[in-house]
């Protein structure tokens, strides 16, 4: 699966979601569609770093999957590089050591929110519109 950017309009914000699971890029995809963000959704690819220094979304969701260490060296980069490291970033992980681990380790791989898959929809997008506002807040 490759990113598949929405239209950017001025006043939505848009959100770049990586996970590898296509069902739930799809989930994630129409419930911030609901709330009138723009949303980027991609697995993990050899280009995704490319596509968000590109894109500079809002805000990024990123996937931490057990055994792979992608989630974590994109984490890494976004912080190391001065065009992504203040963009606010939602980890998500089944395994909830990995969020522990990622929590503990904030300054090194970022993260200003930690969900356990399967999330609450109601958490998910609390935690949007803690990090970015909502999208009738910028009209």
């Amino acid at each position: 699966m490759t990113a598949e950017p929405t239209i950017k309009t001025h006043q939505n914000k848009h959100v770049f979601v990586i996970n590898g699971e296509v069902g739930v890029l799809e989930l994630i995809r129409e419930l911030l569609q609901d709330e009138r963000y723009n949303v980027t959704t991609t697995n993990f690819v050899p280009r995704t770093w490319d596509q968000i220094d590109a894109l500079q979304p809002d805000l990024l969701m990123v996937d931490l999957t057990v055994g792979q260490r992608a989630g974590w060296d994109l984490l890494e980069k976004l912080q190391i590089e001065a065009t992504t490291r203040n963009i606010p970033v939602i980890v998500f992980s089944t395994d909830p050591k990995l969020l522990e681990e990622a929590e503990r380790k904030t300054e090194r791989f970022g993260g200003q929110r930690y969900l356990a898959k399967p999330f609450d929809i109601e958490d998910l997008i609390q935690a949007v519109h803690d990090l970015i506002g909502s999208t009738a807040e910028s009209e």
